[in-house]
């Protein structure tokens, strides 16, 4: 996931570079660079989260079982 995520930040600075206004430049990396990034990088950091959580309620439970 990383690797095409790499490969999209590469392909959007290209076209944020080849633009002809600064506004354009920005806009295109903000909106295409930075959003993207950010949904993907919460997305990963909730499903981390819950695994955690999962496997400290599991430890829990079995120590209580015991």
């Amino acid at each position: 996931m990383y690797m095409v995520l790499i490969g999209w930040l590469y392909v959007v600075l290209m076209l944020a570079v080849a633009q002809n206004s600064l506004w354009a430049t920005f806009s295109i990396l903000f909106f295409l660079g930075f959003l993207p990034t950010l949904f993907i990088a919460r997305m990963t950091r909730r499903k981390l989260r819950k695994r955690q959580e999962s496997a400290r309620e599991q430890a829990n439970t079995g120590k209580t079982l015991e």
